[in-house]
């Protein structure tokens, strides 16, 4: 059985047309959905996901806005051309974005940067072992 396409977290603090629109620009942006691609139609991705169909209309209105997508009568919901350049730049905004919610998390908790360190290097080796 395949991965689903996305996943809501309903005690997530964002929205779900949020997490919608979030997961799949960096599906898109890391390379998991090609150019040209078919995304399901509102109506099948908001039953698929137990939303409402407004949820995925303001989704992919955002994505659509943002280059990431097209929308057409006759084709539905595709993918649309994005540059290397510009999902490298979205994937090093996200990891920038990651990286400082965790520097901000340790500082909370009192962890020294050497101690982080030390688990990221525990965890990234436990991921490639």
């Amino acid at each position: 059985m395949s991965e689903p396409l996305l996943i809501l977290d309903p005690s997530a603090p964002e929205p779900p047309s949020e997490q919608i629109s979030e997961q799949l620009r960096l599906q898109v942006a890391a390379g998991h959905i090609p150019a040209g691609a078919a995304l399901p139609s509102v109506r099948q991705l908001a039953r698929d996901l137990g939303v409402a169909p407004n949820t995925v209309v303001r989704a992919y209105n955002e994505l659509e806005r943002q280059g990431w997508i097209v929308a057409s009568a006759r084709r539905g919901v595709t993918v649309a051309e994005v540059s290397a350049a510009e999902r490298r730049a979205e994937r090093r905004r996200e990891i920038e974005q990651a990286v400082a919610g965790l520097l901000l998390t340790a500082q909370r908790l009192g962890v020294a940067g050497s101690e982080l360190r030390r688990e990221l290097d525990r965890q990234l080796a436990t991921e490639s072992g």
